[in-house]
């Protein structure tokens, strides 16, 4: 599992095989055997190296919160202030978010946080539900998708969510539609919080809302039925560089729409932990200001 944490994270065997301290071949073989257990592959192996899938990116999310709570069960239990070379204990800090944006636009740039604030101990939990932000549920703050308003809370506008439709160069062997309207012969995969009608208009298409097929609550879950060449995926931005570059997906057409919802840092505005969110709060909108940027130059 450490393997696989690394491996996403740095996205090289032999990056992860180095901090590890093992062997490429070793690592390999780890990822291997995870491969086997689930029965599905999770890195894609590219001529540039290797590409982490969906589901892996979902799972090493999961194994670094895992290993997060086992280093500070031990911390406890060794008293972290007694070993050598420590400093003072490092400050928690509580965020909730959804699963897909954790996995495909945060987790790559956890590490960039804990160099500029290794202070600050980032705790990030994933659910689909919103997060009370009070002492109930011990969260401190939260990126939220909506529409930016949230009775008791501050709300710091992020950035905005692009949404298109992309295909696996796969789907239907290769015969990929040529034209907006081809879609009224294709098989749209549906997700209950990305309707396709805002898509169909801003596209000049006079299309109803698709209602058949399955219809998915997890967008990491949409996202590999569309690599699996099961259908055409309306796909948000942020979530889908990855797969763009490495070929998995393929953007159709120029059409775009800016969705009715965008991306919020929110936090109770009678929090205790103000000097850390405001840390957070800059890190975020730097990470932002920088990923846009690298979008204008592609």
């Amino acid at each position: 599992m450490r393997a696989l944490e690394a491996a996403v994270r740095l996205r090289c065997f032999t990056k992860a095989a180095d901090e590890l301290a093992l062997s490429q071949g070793a690592v390999s073989q780890h990822i291997r055997a995870l491969e086997q257990r689930i029965g599905h592959p999770l890195f894609v192996r590219t001529p540039k190296g290797v590409e982490p899938s969906a589901m892996s990116q979902a799972l090493a999310l999961q194994v670094r919160q895992g290993l997060t709570v086992l280093d500070r069960a031990f911390d406890q239990v060794a008293a972290r202030p007694a070993r050598r070379g420590a400093t003072a204990a490092r400050e928690r800090l509580v965020i909730s978010t959804l699963p897909a944006f954790a996995a495909k636009w945060l987790m790559p740039r956890f590490d960039e946080f804990a160099r500029r604030y290794p202070e600050i101990e980032l705790e990030v939990q994933t659910s689909g539900a919103l997060a009370r932000l009070d002492a109930s549920d011990g969260v401190d703050a939260a990126i939220r998708y909506g529409g930016g308003a949230w009775p008791g809370l501050k709300a710091e506008y992020l950035m905005d969510e692009v949404v298109f439709p992309v295909v696996s160069p796969d789907y239907r062997d290769g015969r990929l539609p040529l034209l907006p309207s081809d879609l009224a012969t294709s098989v749209l995969l549906r997700q209950s919080a990305q309707p396709w009608t805002p898509w169909f208009q801003a596209a000049g298409l006079a299309f109803v809302e698709p209602q058949s097929g399955v219809l998915f609550s997890d967008t990491l879950l949409a996202m590999q039925a569309a690599i699996a060449g099961q259908g055409i995926l309306l796909a948000r931005r942020s979530f889908i560089q990855d797969e763009l570059r490495s070929g998995r997906l393929l953007r159709l057409w120029a059409d775009e729409v800016i969705d009715v919802h965008a991306h919020y840092l929110v936090w109770p505005a009678s929090s205790d932990r103000l000097d850390a969110i405001g840390k957070l709060r800059a890190w975020l909108l730097d990470e932002v200001a920088r990923w846009l940027a690298e979008l204008e130059t592609r």
